[in-house]
C-alpha cells in the first residue's frame, strides 16, 4: 500500500486561520487523491515474484486515498483511509500450465497468486520533523492472500493486520521511516520495513519544485510468521531494495511518477526456492525444476503512476 500511495501524500493547504475556524465535520477538512499506474513485475513487500508463478511478469494498479483532518491545528490529528487494486495482469496459473496435470496426478495443485485487494484506516498525528499512524490493514489476495490460503490452510486468501508507522523528517532532504505490522488473521506474524529516502529538487526550487528526485534505501523482514513445516519462506531479511522514483508535477493537483527499482532476495526467502514442493515434484519426473521458484533472485522492476489531488 505505502508504495501505491507514495506520489500522493500532499494535501492542498489554506490559511491556518480559516482552518481553525472551521466546524468538526466540514467537506474542507477532507483531501484525498486518485493514483493509477504500472509495474514491469509484481512486487509484494519488496518480494518480486518469478515469470513461472504469475506466467508472466506485469502488473497494474488503482488507488483511492482519503484524509480527514481532525485538528484544531491544521495536519495534527487526521483519519487515513485507503483502498487499493493490483490486477496481476497476466496469468493466474502459478508455474503455467505445461507441468500441471504431471503435478496433479501426485496431488500437487499449482497455487495462484490473485489479484489484490487491499483497506487501510489509520489515525494519524503529524509534527514538524514527522508523523505518527496507528492502522488495520485488511488484504485479499496478492501475496499475503497466498500465503494464509495454500499454507496456512484458511478458507479465503484474507489476510487482516495491525500497523505502526513512524517517519522522521530531521532535515528537508532525508526522511527515515519504519512500518512493524502484526498479522493477527490469516497468518500470524510480524512484518517489519525500515527504509531510508533522500530527496533532491530536479527542476525547479523551494515552493515552485516541477520534478523531484528521490532516493530510497528499504528492506523487508518477518519474525514469527513462517513455520518450518511450510514450504515457503524462513523468518528473517525477506527483500532489500533501491528505488529511484522521479515525481513530475504537471500541475499542483496532477503528478506524474516515473521510477526504478532493483531488489534483491533475502535470505530468509531465499529458502523458499531451496525447498519449493512444486520444484521437488518435478524432480521425481526427472526434470529440470530450476524455474520452478517463486521470487526471482534479482530484479530490475520499472513503474510509472498517474496521481490527481482534490
Amino acid at each position: 500500500m505505502a508504495t501505491i500511495l507514495a506520489p500522493a501524500m500532499a494535501a492542498e493547504s489554506i490559511s491556518a486561520e480559516t482552518f481553525a475556524n472551521l466546524p468538526l465535520l466540514s467537506a474542507k477538512r477532507l483531501t484525498g487523491s486518485l493514483t493509477a499506474g504500472y509495474d514491469s513485475n509484481y512486487v509484494g513487500r519488496g518480494l518480486v515474484i518469478s515469470h513461472s508463478v504469475a506466467e508472466g511478469d506485469s502488473s497494474e494498479f488503482a488507488a483511492l486515498k482519503l484524509n480527514y483532518d481532525l485538528g484544531h491545528k491544521q495536519q495534527k490529528w487526521s483519519i487515513d483511509n485507503a483502498i487499493a487494486y493490483r490486477v496481476v495482469s497476466s496469468g493466474h496459473t502459478m508455474y503455467g500450465p505445461q507441468p500441471y496435470a504431471q503435478l496433479s496426478a501426485l496431488g500437487v495443485r499449482p497455487r495462484n497468486v490473485e489479484n489484490e485487494f487491499a483497506v487501510l484506516t489509520a489515525v494519524k498525528y503529524s509534527g514538524e520533523k514527522g508523523h505518527v499512524s496507528f492502522g488495520h490493514e485488511f488484504v485479499h489476495g496478492g501475496l499475503l492472500g497466498a500465503f494464509a490460503k495454500h499454507f496456512r490452510q484458511q478458507s479465503a486468501s484474507c489476510v487482516n493486520e495491525v500497523y505502526l508507522e513512524t517517519v522522521w523528517t530531521p532535515a528537508a532532504w532525508a526522511e527515515l521511516g519504519h512500518t512493524a505490522r502484526l498479522s493477527f488473521q490469516g497468518v500470524q506474524g510480524w512484518w517489519f520495513e525500515p527504509y531510508v529516502t533522500f530527496k533532491a529538487p530536479i527542476i525547479g526550487q523551494g515552493e515552485d519544485v516541477k520534478m523531484a528526485g528521490l532516493l530510497t534505501f528499504a528492506m523487508s523482514a518477518t519474525a514469527n510468521y513462517f513455520d518450518e513445516g511450510h514450504h515457503a519462506n524462513a523468518n528473517g531479511a525477506q527483500a532489500f531494495w533501491i528505488k529511484l522514483a522521479t515525481p513530475y508535477f504537471a500541475t499542483k493537483q496532477f503528478i506524474i511518477t516515473p521510477a526504478v527499482s532493483f531488489n534483491w532476495l533475502g535470505s530468509g526467502a531465499q529458502k523458499a526456492a531451496k525447498t519449493s514442493s512444486l520444484r521437488q515434484a518435478m524432480a521425481l519426473f526427472r526434470q529440470d525444476g530450476s524455474t520452478l521458484v517463486p521470487y526471482r533472485n534479482f530484479a530490475v522492476v520499472g513503474s510509472v503512476a498517474c496521481t490527481y489531488k482534490f
